[in-house]
């Protein structure tokens, strides 16, 4: 490779690896944000249902209702990534195999 070569593959990683960082920075700031909703969505139900029941704790419905809120909805996003994988790759397989296949002529 010539210099120039080495030099543009040099800056290309630079710029592939500062993309990689940001991505994981926003990766992070949804999942606190995600964290965050769920506490106040919890809070906001168990606000709710002890001042509805009065047997019912505070922090105990809370804890509750905020894990219900931040896990199932995490659930369901995993699910859908890992189907659509699946997809994906049946996709690229099948498309192999086609161009695997002899044509009868």
């Amino acid at each position: 490779m010539s210099r120039q070569e080495d030099e543009e593959a040099r800056v290309t990683r630079e710029v592939a690896a500062r993309a990689i960082r940001r991505l994981d920075l926003l990766e992070w700031a949804l999942f606190a944000g995600a964290a965050a909703l769920a506490l106040v969505g919890g809070a906001l139900v168990a606000w709710l249902v002890s001042s509805s029941s009065p047997r019912v704790g505070f922090r105990s419905t809370w804890i509750v209702a905020s894990a219900f809120f931040f896990v199932v909805p995490g659930a369901i996003a995993l699910t859908h990534a890992r189907r659509e994988e699946r997809r994906r790759a049946h996709r690229i397989q099948t498309r192999r195999e086609q161009r695997e296949e002899p044509r009868d002529e």
